[in-house]
C-alpha cells in the first residue's frame, strides 16, 4: 500500500495540454522579442543610413554652394572686364575718329583762311561740332558780303549766316599806316556762323 502512494506522488498531475500551451507562450514571447530586436536593429541601421546620406548630401550642397560662390565671383570679374573692354573700345573708337578727322580740321581752318578777303580779319574763331562761329572786323559791308560768297564757294564750308553786324568806333589817327593784321577801327564788326560740309561721327 505504501508503494502505491509513493508511485502516485511521482506522477505529474498537470495535463499535457497546459504544458504545451506554456511552451507555445514561451516560444511566442521568444520570437516576439527576437522580432522586436531585429526590427529595432533595422530601424537603427536605417536611421544611421539616412543620417549618413543626409550628411553626405549636406556636404555636397556645401561644396556646390562654394563652387557657385566662386562662379558668381568669376562672373562679376568677367562683367567688370567686359565693361573695361567696352570702355577701352569706346576710347579707341574716339581716338580713331580724332585721328581720321585731323586732316579735315586742318583743311577746314585752311579753307577758312583762304576765304578771307582783303580788308577783313578775324578776331575770334570757334568750332562746335559741325558749326563754325567767326567774329571779326571789315572795312565795309562789301567786304563782309564777299567773305560770305567765298564761304559759299568753299569746299569745306557752307550756309553762312550773318547774325550780328555793327559799326566800329572811328579811328583817332586816320593817317596811321595799316598793315595786314590791323584794319582801321572805322569799319564793320560782324559775327558769322557757317557749317562744315561733312559730318563727323
Amino acid at each position: 500500500m505504501s508503494d502505491g502512494l509513493s508511485t502516485l506522488k511521482n506522477i505529474n498531475l498537470l495535463p499535457w495540454r497546459e504544458e504545451y500551451k506554456e511552451f507555445q507562450r514561451k516560444q511566442f514571447i521568444f520570437f516576439l522579442g527576437f522580432g522586436a530586436g531585429i526590427s529595432l536593429f533595422l530601424i537603427i541601421a536605417l536611421h544611421m543610413l539616412f543620417v549618413h546620406r543626409t550628411d553626405k548630401q549636406y556636404a555636397r550642397n556645401d561644396y556646390l554652394n562654394q563652387e557657385l560662390t566662386k562662379v558668381n565671383q568669376q562672373i562679376v570679374e568677367i562683367e567688370g572686364l567686359q565693361k573695361e573692354r567696352q570702355q577701352l573700345l569706346a576710347r579707341m573708337a574716339i581716338i580713331q575718329r580724332l585721328q581720321a578727322n585731323r586732316p579735315n580740321v586742318v583743311k577746314i581752318f585752311d579753307g577758312i583762311a583762304k576765304t578771307v578777303p582783303d580788308g577783313l580779319y578775324y578776331t575770334n574763331v570757334n568750332r562746335v561740332k559741325s558749326k563754325i562761329n567767326i567774329q571779326g572786323k571789315a572795312e565795309s559791308n562789301i567786304r563782309v558780303s564777299k567773305f560770305m560768297r567765298n564761304i559759299e564757294a568753299s569746299d569745306w564750308l557752307t550756309n553762312p549766316v550773318l547774325s550780328v553786324i555793327e559799326v566800329a568806333q572811328e579811328e583817332k589817327d586816320k593817317n596811321k599806316v595799316q598793315d595786314q593784321n590791323k584794319i582801321a577801327e572805322q569799319g564793320i564788326m560782324f559775327n558769322l556762323e557757317a557749317k562744315q560740309t561733312f559730318n563727323e561721327e
